[in-house]
């Protein structure tokens, strides 16, 4: 879908628009979805295009967003403006980001990183209960119906995956609500708020792959882990692999 086709529907977003938006420039985004930065009369908006494929099995784009509505109520997302009926694209209001160069280093916006997440976790919302198992087999899916071949490290480890996802599910670790993918760029904000965009990984599932996750993308080293979440050092190490695989896997599927 082209932007400027959701502009078209402008009317349909309510939120009080009194003209149509117009397009300042592209954001950065990942391979999957892609966002624009819109002028309104209302202030800035964030219009995001939603791209073809649903890379988490079962994923809906509408859980995505009653989850985002309910993100937002508890101050953990910025206010969602509209989602297309259609699941085609999603506005929301657009969060200045005054973060410092390297943020993920900023003990102050480590924090804030933290806060989101656990008020994330206590949650309690509707949303679709996460198969890591199957989210493995699901991206082996892809990357075997691809004409390039399967890196062999990934195979091999295939197995033992499954083992660690098995192995996970019956610790006892706690379950709730997870966004899946806090990765630097989908946090905005300042060193004063930060807000967390982008849920369409959320699901039910273990609060240990958001904090596996986490540690894996901002570096932050295991004692500082285990000091703020408690978690057996074997279980964090076993969660990490578990998530730098999917990771992996995600890049072969959509190379």
């Amino acid at each position: 879908m082209q932007p400027e086709n959701a502009l078209d529907s402008w009317r349909d977003w309510g939120a009080g628009l009194r003209s149509r938006p117009e397009i300042i420039g592209r954001l950065g985004g990942g391979r999957s979805n892609h966002s624009f930065l819109l002028a309104t009369s209302i202030g800035k908006l964030v219009l995001r295009v939603n791209g073809a494929g649903a890379f988490l099995p079962g994923a809906d784009r509408g859980d995505e967003a009653s989850i985002w509505r309910a993100a937002s109520r508890h101050g953990i997302a910025p206010p969602l403006v509209f989602a297309d009926a259609g699941n085609r694209y999603l506005v929301s209001r657009y969060i200045e980001s005054n973060l410092p160069t390297d943020a993920r280093a900023d003990a102050m916006v480590q924090d804030l990183a933290f806060g989101l997440l656990e008020s994330c976790h206590r949650m309690e919302v509707r949303a679709p209960v996460i198969d890591y198992a199957g989210h493995i087999e699901h991206y082996w899916q892809l990357i075997e119906t691809s004409t390039r071949p399967a890196d062999p490290a990934l195979a091999l480890q295939r197995a033992p995956m499954r083992a660690v996802v098995a192995s996970l599910a019956a610790s006892g670790a706690p379950a709730g609500l997870c966004h899946h993918d806090p990765v630097i760029e989908n946090f905005v904000g300042s060193r004063d708020r930060l807000y967390l965009i982008d849920w369409e990984y959320a699901a039910a599932g273990l609060q240990i792959m958001d904090w596996a996750a986490l540690a894996t993308e901002w570096q932050i080293d295991d004692q500082t882990m285990l000091a703020r979440t408690g978690f057996d050092p074997e279980h964090l190490e076993m969660a990490k692999a578990l998530y730098s695989y999917t990771c992996a896997l995600w890049e072969e599927a959509t190379a």
